[in-house]
């Protein structure tokens, strides 16, 4: 039985941590949709933009996660390194014994900034399936961040949920996108139905992430680079 999901963050890497949805994230969530940018990057444009359906989404994922213990769209969070000058203070302050151990950690520790989500629920026009997504700032879009995302969330569905089969979806001229999802080992299956509209799909077996993931991320990118 897999084991409850509580409401602590989750390190993904050094760089990106996951948590739930929180009533102070309305304002972040409302800052996101209102930029063109991401707007554009989707399928389907819901008005997040406006405070009422902010607030609304996440009251209702606050709901949502326990009543679907282990899935949900979780607020994503890139870490903030710290001041160095203030960090070199703080040691020297402690080797001096003028502060303790808990405010040196305090100062040593990154801050963390949003950029967006990641998504492990069931599939809107088949809940029989499942699918992962991610939706974030452009200043997250270079870099691993939607890798680093994205292999935390395969191995939530896979190892914790037990899944066979996961799928992706994006916009079918967010190129971006498609080359993430390829890139985490999925494979491309055409057009299909998604929410009310047409959408890339994608889909990834649990047996070929098993083999998939223990390549360098290097040589994925290398293998997805030579696909024509």
């Amino acid at each position: 039985m897999m084991n409850v999901i509580t409401s602590s963050p989750w390190i993904v890497s050094n760089r990106l941590r996951l948590r739930e949805f929180a009533v102070h994230d309305v304002q972040h969530i409302i800052q996101m949709h209102a930029q063109p940018l991401v707007r554009a990057q989707l399928v389907d444009d819901f008005p997040l933009h406006e405070p009422a359906r902010a607030q609304s989404f996440i009251a209702s994922m606050q709901a949502f996660y326990r009543c679907h213990e282990g899935t949900g769209i979780w607020c994503a969070e890139r870490a903030v390194p710290p001041n160095p000058q203030n960090v070199a203070e703080a040691r020297a302050a402690h080797a001096a014994g003028e502060i303790g151990d808990a405010l040196l950690a305090y100062v040593s520790s990154p801050t963390w900034r949003f950029i967006g989500w990641f998504s492990l629920v069931h599939v809107l026009d088949d809940p029989s399936q499942m699918e992962i997504g991610a939706r974030l700032l452009p200043e997250a879009w270079n870099g691993s961040t939607a890798l680093d995302g994205g292999e935390w969330l395969l191995t939530r569905a896979f190892e914790q949920l037990g899944r066979e089969h996961i799928f992706g979806y994006c916009d079918p001229a967010n190129r971006s996108a498609a080359h993430c999802l390829r890139v985490l080992g999925f494979t491309a299956t055409g057009l299909a139905s998604y929410n009310g509209h047409q959408a890339a799909q994608f889909l990834l077996h649990h047996a070929h992430w098993n083999n998939w993931r223990n390549l360098p991320r290097r040589e994925r990118l290398r293998r997805v680079f030579k696909q024509p």
